[in-house]
Formats: C-alpha cells, sequence, structure tokens
C-alpha cells in the first residue's frame, strides 16, 4: 500500500519495498451518557458523527547517514504544509484503487534514525473514508 499526504508520500509501497507496518484504523463516534439522578440506568444517545484515527510507522533506507538526520529532523515540519487528504492506494490486488480520509490532520509523527534508516510512526484523525477524492 502506497499513503499520500496531500503531495507528500509517506509510504512508496511495494515497488519500492517501503510498505507501512503496523497499519491501524480506530473509529469513534461522539456519545452523549444522560444520567437522571434517581435514575435506574444512564441513557447513552449516538450524535451521529465519528472521527477516524489511522496510525502506521515506515522504514526507510536513506542514502547516507547526514540525509537520515536531515530526514529525521526536518520530516515533521514538512507535512504541515500539505493537503488535508490521506490518501491509500491499495496496490496489491487485483487493480490499483484508492481511498481517501477527509479533513486529516497529523496528530503525531515520531521518527527514529538508527545509522542510514528512520523508522517514522505516523498518527493522523480526520473524517470519513471514502472512495471519491475530496473536492478540491
Amino acid at each position: 500500500m502506497k499513503i499520500v499526504f496531500g503531495s507528500i508520500e509517506l509510504a512508496q509501497g511495494l515497488a519500492e519495498r517501503e510498505s507501512p507496518r503496523q497499519f491501524a484504523l480506530e473509529t469513534t463516534r461522539a456519545i452523549q451518557v444522560a444520567q437522571a439522578v434517581r435514575g435506574e440506568i444512564a441513557e447513552f444517545y449516538d450524535r451521529g458523527n465519528a472521527q477516524n484515527v489511522v496510525r502506521f510507522a515506515v522504514t526507510r533506507l536513506h542514502d547516507n547517514l547526514e540525509d537520515a538526520l536531515e530526514f529525521a529532523l526536518t520530516h515533521a515540519a514538512s507535512l504541515a504544509e500539505a493537503s488535508t487528504t490521506l490518501t491509500f492506494v491499495l496496490e496489491d490486488g487485483p487493480s490499483v484503487a484508492e481511498l481517501y480520509l477527509d479533513d486529516a490532520v497529523v496528530r503525531a509523527v515520531r521518527c527514529t534514525p538508527t545509522g542510514l534508516i528512520t523508522d517514522t510512526e505516523y498518527e493522523f484523525l480526520g473524517g470519513d473514508i471514502s472512495t471519491t477524492p475530496p473536492a478540491s
């Protein structure tokens, strides 16, 4: 799978041997809890809105130690300028398909350099996941 945030490739996919690992999706919904003072049991109301949290990690091999350290120090800041769409390119099936996380924002980036390798963990929050690209 390839993952792209705006125009920034976070995982280049199978061809480049850079697929995400530890991929996880968590969907949570806004719930209102109503508790009566003398009520036997609380009541719960689904407010109809949800958020998706996407987490994954990518290991990258760099050409030299300087490139690895520069990537580790500047990569998180470069994501602040990206658009608000996280694109997932599913490339290992019978055809290439794309899915989109709308209104995506970066919650956390942790980048650990070890020699020529950087190991980067990402966490994104967003809205719906759809098969049609959001309107620009």
